[in-house]
């Protein structure tokens, strides 16, 4: 049914069916119904109810312990923007295992904005009392459920290695799977590579010159910096195996003798390589590269000179930073040093703000009519499907027994974070509608130059987000700044 508008009378948003459907690693391999499953379900459940404007939010891979997820988010969002009229799960667990964030996003979300909210398997109605009081007792149940998988998972696999077995996942280079045996077996080609990349790292070679190595010996599985710092962190390599944060020893046998693994991890804890941790710098999401259109990542390099150590803090091109063994796939942009960077942007910024008002709109409306959103969403994209990656890797690190759970926990949270903060620059290209003058722009750049001294980092980040779309770094040339002309 369309909804047309009485003459003087503004139209009601038109609002849409949420099927929201959520799984975690643990509940797929556990409970065995996945994303495709409920998404057939909702799907069939919404043509029963004659429902044909419909939106589909999917959490592929979140626990349902927090509501710290990407399209739970956007959903809430929907809701309190009143574009929603009715909620559709699976089963009430979906929408969360802890019955006090279930009941909070029923009654402070749902109830407070008028949408309905239902479940494609279990009976109920949310506006009787009766009905309120069967899904606090689901809650309680969804709650205690998820208690059991992780308890049933948990106890299962630390008992496994306890026992000196490996708790499986993907298979370490350098062995391979024995399913009669059932255990992991050396693989002598791979096992000698292994050997290799301790061997080079003692003597001194970077991670990064050893992968390039490693790489062009082997084409069974890729070698990157990343690969090799794991390499030489693991025990199992020594026939030990992580469990809860004790090393255990294996079953398997060692491809490394035991006092070559300590060394090389003494030497780990000597080196001080530059880092480059995600963090949330100032322009964080939004740069891009101006030669191969890639990511932009913070650097961190260490050097002495004169017997002083000196910390230089950088912007890379994240192809030119994180090189393969193939130097000519590489992108050839250059380091740039960060402070640069964010001082020219933000003097670029106030400096357009002091233009006379004819020549800064000339400006904005040049900006308005080349700016491309394609190029944007595609740059985010981008960057969201490396983020997803990165958090994928260091969970199979934590899972493989590399590295302890609380040592990468605050660099897995950084990543979500910046996961959200891009989802939501994703959201607001398909929510924005452009500006059709310059007068909220102009607006935005003066309210900068005026307030700039005076924000916290964090505000300056909020609001660099709300004037910028994306700088563009580039060789031989300074940076270029593409401006937010979306409301």
């Amino acid at each position: 049914m369309v909804v047309r508008a009485s003459k003087g009378i503004e139209a009601p948003v038109r609002q849409k069916v949420a099927l929201y459907i959520r799984v975690s690693s643990e509940e797929q391999a556990v409970s065995g119904f996945g994303l495709d499953v409920q998404r057939e379900r909702l799907t069939a459940f919404a043509k029963s109810q004659g429902w044909d404007d419909v939106e589909l939010y999917m959490d592929d891979g979140y626990t349902g312990t927090n509501t710290n997820r990407p399209a739970l988010k956007r959903l809430i969002r929907h809701v309190e923007a009143g574009k929603i009229h009715t909620v559709v799960v699976y089963k009430l667990d979906r929408l969360g295992r802890k019955q006090k964030d279930v009941l909070e996003l029923l009654e402070d979300v749902f109830e407070k904005n008028g949408v309905a909210f239902k479940s494609a398997t279990e009976p109920f109605d949310t506006s009787t009392p009766l009905g309120k009081a069967m899904l606090g007792i689901l809650a309680v149940f969804g709650q205690l459920e998820r208690d059991m998988i992780i308890e049933r998972t948990t106890s299962g696999r630390r008992e496994r290695v306890n026992q000196g077995m490996w708790h499986g996942g993907r298979i370490p280079f350098g062995y391979h799977w024995n399913k009669e045996a059932k255990e992991l077996e050396i693989k002598p080609d791979e096992a000698a590579i292994i050997r290799e990349i301790y061997k080079r790292f003692l003597q001194g070679q970077s991670r990064l010159a050893i992968a390039e190595w490693a790489q062009s010996r082997t084409t069974a599985r890729k070698m990157t910096h990343t690969d090799i710092r794991d390499i030489l962190v693991r025990p199992l390599y020594a026939g030990k195996l992580l469990n809860a944060g004790l090393i255990v020893e294996g079953n398997h046998d060692a491809i490394i003798d035991e006092d070559t693994w300590n060394m090389v991890q003494a030497e780990n804890v000597r080196r001080k390589e530059g880092a480059t941790p995600v963090g949330e710098y100032l322009l964080t999401g939004l740069l891009q590269c101006g030669i191969c259109g890639g990511p932009v990542v913070h650097v961190k390099r260490r050097t002495k000179r004169n017997g002083k150590d000196y910390l230089y803090e950088l912007y890379a091109c994240q192809k030119q930073h994180i090189r393969t063994k193939d130097r000519a796939a590489s992108c050839k942009n250059k380091y740039h040093n960060r402070a640069k960077v964010e001082a020219f942007v933000i003097e670029d910024i106030r400096n357009l703000s002091l233009l006379d008002p004819k020549r800064l709109d000339a400006i904005l409306e040049q900006q308005t009519n080349t700016q491309d959103s394609t190029d944007t969403r595609n740059a985010l994209q981008h960057r969201l499907e490396t983020i997803e990656t990165g958090i994928e890797n260091l969970y199979d690190a934590i899972q493989s027994g590399a590295v302890k759970a609380s040592a990468l926990g605050n660099r897995i949270t950084r990543l979500e974070e910046e996961r959200e903060s891009v989802q939501l620059q994703l959201d607001d290209l398909d929510d924005a509608p452009e500006i059709k003058n310059t007068a909220a722009a102009r607006k935005m750049l003066q309210d900068l130059h005026k307030m700039w001294d005076f924000l916290t980092e964090e505000e300056q980040k909020q609001l660099i987000r709300k004037v910028v779309t994306r700088v563009v770094l580039h060789s031989d040339s300074s940076p270029e700044i593409v401006l937010n002309l979306a409301k």
